[in-house]
């Protein structure tokens, strides 16, 4: 029913545990398979409005019992933080989930194109196997603190899991998150039905919210290791040269090189420009929210410490997330940043050197003045044009935060 990933040949994709969590426990976003039925697709149609419901109803019961409680700032603050992450998720999540076909042909070209897997099979004149474990397992490795922080934002629905048994224990009927309700919610079928919606829109927001990031910074990672490998081939390529090709054919040998780096480097950064299209919005209501989010939960967590257990999770995992996702869009911008350096260091003046080619040689420095011109701009993601998702500027909207508390 669910969609998932694999690689071009067919080799599924072992997933981390928050993206398979986003998987399996959030349909609103998760798109399904190619094959799916027209009655699937038709449930999940009803699902992502009947879900829409549910996100309102919880909008609006927050909303009153923020209002009903204006004069008394414990008790909004104590709803403050749901009420925003409810708002962000609600803007994100159905957003992603009304174009989550678009999202899966995303992936789908991610892991067909993109992905470096711990190895690929390439064809040259013969069938040999390529591998990059080394780049593949620093790449696992730099997302292990992003799964910790992923453990951070599960570990706040603790707190909400508990609360129906001991809600239940004392004989009180009330919902999960601090919500009013127009109407009575004591008759069981009623309260058992706001319990359980209490506790799905909780899993959405969660797995939405780790989920996403981890995609996100897979994709990063991944593509930086693209434009990595990138730099590597063109300066093995020119080295090769240098020391095999005959000194008549070098020029154009290094300008074929040349070539085939400028095409692979357009097909990365059109690929970029998907990867920008695909989540531009959602990082930008995820980073408007940002410091409006640090500011109350801070102040909450700092004026009431014993009552904001949970909140401390997410204050912690927030700031984790903003400053790791942050400092992986600053490697991609400086990674891709390195390519016109990479072609200006090709070892073009010694080919030259030793080039008897005059014609050949001024082929060669048009296309590498072409290479180094048309890869002078790095990629930098951005949520509309306004945030960019880079450590400067999630460090700016942490301070902005830390200045409103």
């Amino acid at each position: 029913m669910l969609y998932r990933p694999r690689l071009k040949n067919g080799k599924l994709i072992p997933l981390s545990w928050p993206v398979a969590a986003y998987r399996l426990l959030n349909h609103i976003c998760w798109p399904l398979r190619d094959d799916a039925s027209y009655l699937l697709r038709l449930y999940d149609r009803f699902f992502w409005a009947f879900g829409f419901f549910i996100f309102m109803q919880h909008n609006d019961a927050e909303l009153r019992y923020i209002i009903v409680n204006n004069n008394n700032l414990d008790e909004m603050l104590i709803c403050g933080p749901t009420y925003l992450v409810l708002v962000e998720i609600h803007l994100r999540a159905f957003q992603l989930g009304l174009k989550k076909e678009a999202f899966k042909r995303f992936l789908q070209k991610f892991y067909a194109e993109i992905y470096i897997d711990d190895y690929f099979i390439v064809f040259t004149f013969i069938l040999r196997r390529s591998s990059h474990p080394k780049l593949y397992a620093n790449i696992q490795k730099s997302l292990r603190p992003i799964w910790f922080y992923s453990l951070l934002y599960f570990s706040t629905l603790s707190s909400y899991v508990i609360m129906p048994v001991v809600n239940y224990l004392n004989n009180v009927k009330a919902p999960l998150y601090k919500m009013y309700y127009p109407f009575d919610i004591t008759p069981n079928p009623i309260y058992v039905a706001i319990v359980l919606s209490n506790i799905w829109v909780g899993f959405t927001v969660i797995t939405m919210v780790s989920g996403e990031d981890n995609v996100l910074s897979e994709v990063m990672l991944h593509l930086n290791g693209r434009f990595l490998l990138l730099q590597q081939k063109l300066r093995h390529d020119a080295e090769r040269l240098l020391h095999v090709v005959g000194d008549r054919n070098i020029a154009d040998g290094l300008r074929r090189r040349i070539i085939e780096a400028i095409e692979e480097n357009v097909r990365l950064y059109k690929f970029a420009e998907d990867f920008e299209r695909e989540f531009s919005f959602r990082i930008f209501v995820n980073l408007s929210f940002s410091a409006g989010l640090l500011c109350v939960l801070g102040f909450k967590v700092y004026t009431n410490p014993m009552a904001s257990f949970g909140f401390i999770f997410w204050i912690c995992a927030k700031i984790m997330e903003m400053i790791l996702v942050g400092q992986l869009g600053s490697g991609l911008i400086y990674t891709t940043n390195e390519m016109s350096s990479t072609f200006y260091e090709c070892n073009w003046e010694l080919v030259l050197l030793k080039s008897g080619d005059t014609k050949a040689n001024v082929r060669l420095m048009k296309t590498l003045l072409l290479a180094i011109s048309t890869s002078q701009k790095p990629f930098v993601l951005t949520g509309f044009k306004y945030f960019s998702v880079s450590l400067t500027a999630v460090l700016k909207v942490s301070s902005t935060g830390v200045e409103l508390l």
